[in-house]
């Protein structure tokens, strides 16, 4: 873990001058940080060598205190994600004072890059980063209430860390904030129901890290007042910050993450990270101009569209003459690219395309025929259908269309149709799966990836073999004829 080292009026570092604090199996080495709640030494852990930081509670002012600081280290253990900071350790000193030890970050904080400044690409990779690990957070019940860039750590490689869980809460214990300035988080970053001290769920940490995404981009807080009352009023009255024009991109985003109304911010985490992905595959096709990078790297051995950008940059008198030149090019691509394709698509293929922004792969079984009678539902079943639909419409929100194995949307959709083969809303669901797969191929057409596109038309098909959409695609997928004239409304774009 990370803090800000203490430092004197010359700014050298502070050491305590009579470390008596002792646990047994750590050496503590110097001070790191305090704060109202707690302190932090970095120490080394003699067992296997390495360094540490302990939290100790700094105070006991009432019971609840201590609680909270314990509880932070149980949050934090139960869950197991590459952007959660790692435990190691809790225990109690000998004078009764609790501890944590937990993994030393040396990357630094998210602070400290907001005033050095940040590209945006930067940004959005930290925001995806974290809005991840949220949607898992989120999922076991649990929200982290303080999403602030002194609590987003850096590994040295640069993984962004999500740390600091102190006063977060577990939804089924605790379901209103209190406003003793103990459970609640900074003003700076408070979402408007926290503020109002009404019941929140996981979309006030969206709220959060959407006011973290606007600092990092402008290197400003969007509200900020003369005193803390001041800034959270701003949060509840003020009107949504805009961002500067050459981050205009970027404002629908920010709107829906820092949206006054929990309602109208992204649903959950996971639906908010697959937005952010496609914001970011909208941004690489941009900068690609005129050719798809795979299509371009699939002629870089013949040096053919060097010789027709070249051509491109000459003279603008022959920029629709170059255009043909390209669009015929692109037919001699698409040409290739469809002699690579292979007769059938294997229906066994099980592997997740690494490049999906989904959890994506091949489904390895039909469904089994079903009965067309649809037994009647008892009070029993119903419960038990509803907490099934609960679970797929989660899935299908945040694209686990069929992977993760028995935690996807068509796993839960399949147990429904399997018992009422009849049953509206799986049947909807279903649907709602294949035209997924239907964006998915539309999306790869328009990148002029037919391989790629073909493959999910014919998984979405394995779904919902009578979608029309899909079937679409499959009978006008023609990459001879497509790519064309594709190439020709992309220039038409460009020289407009």
């Amino acid at each position: 873990m990370y803090y800000k080292p203490l430092c004197d009026i010359s700014g050298s570092v502070a050491f305590p001058g009579d470390v008596t604090i002792k646990i047994p199996g750590y050496k503590i080495e110097r001070l790191i940080a305090e704060g109202g709640m707690a302190t932090v030494y970095l120490a080394t852990q003699e067992s296997l060598g390495r360094y540490v930081a302990l939290k100790l509670l700094r105070k006991f002012d009432n019971a609840n205190q201590s609680k909270r600081f314990l509880i932070e280290s149980q949050i934090i253990a139960a869950l197991n994600h590459r952007n959660i900071i790692t435990i190691y350790d809790i225990g109690v000193t000998d004078d009764k004072q609790p501890y944590i030890s937990m993994e030393y970050l040396e990357g630094g904080d998210l602070e400290a890059r907001i005033e050095r400044g940040m590209d945006p690409k930067d940004a959005l990779h930290v925001v995806e980063e974290i809005g991840d690990c949220l949607s898992l957070v989120h999922r076991e019940g649990i929200i982290h209430r303080d999403i602030k860039p002194a609590n987003i750590l850096f590994h040295k490689n640069g993984t962004p860390i999500l740390s600091d869980f102190g006063i977060a809460k577990q939804e089924d214990k605790d379901t209103r904030l209190t406003m003793d300035g103990s459970a609640l988080g900074s003003p700076y970053y408070l979402s408007p129901e926290q503020a109002e001290c009404e019941t929140v769920d996981g979309r006030a940490d969206i709220y959060g890290l959407g006011i973290v995404l606007y600092e990092m981009l402008t290197g400003k807080k969007p509200y900020k007042g003369n005193s803390h009352i001041e800034t959270i009023v701003a949060h509840l009255s003020d009107a949504l910050p805009i961002l500067p024009p050459e981050l205009s991109q970027y404002q629908d985003l920010v709107n829906k993450m820092i949206a006054k109304s929990p309602d109208d911010r992204f649903s959950n985490a996971g639906v908010m990270v697959h937005y952010i992905r496609l914001l970011q595959e909208t941004e690489t096709d941009s900068s690609s101009r005129i050719l798809d990078n795979k299509v371009s790297k699939s002629l870089s051995n013949t040096g053919i569209i060097q010789q027709a950008q070249q051509l491109l940059k000459t003279n603008t008198k022959v920029l629709w003459a170059s255009a043909g030149i390209l669009a015929l090019l692109l037919i001699i691509t698409g040409t290739l690219i469809w002699m690579q394709q292979p007769a059938t698509v294997d229906s066994t293929e099980n592997a997740a395309d690494s490049e999906s922004t989904i959890y994506d792969a091949a489904v390895t079984e039909e469904p089994e025929p079903l009965s067309r009678e649809t037994p009647v539902i008892s009070s029993h079943d119903s419960l038990r259908i509803e907490a099934i639909l609960l679970k797929a419409d989660l899935a299908l929100e945040e694209s686990r269309l069929i992977l993760p194995k028995n935690d996807n949307a068509y796993y839960y959709y399949k147990q429904i149709l399997e018992v009422y083969p009849n049953h509206g809303a799986a049947i909807i669901g279903m649907e709602k799966i294949a035209n997924a797969y239907a964006d998915l191929a539309e999306n790869e057409i328009n990148r002029f990836n037919y391989l790629k596109a073909t493959r999910y038309i014919r998984k979405g098909l394995r779904i919902q073999p009578d979608n029309d959409r899909l079937l679409d695609l499959e009978e006008n997928t023609n990459v001879l004829k497509d790519a064309p004239k594709r190439a020709f409304d992309k220039i038409k774009k460009i020289f407009k």
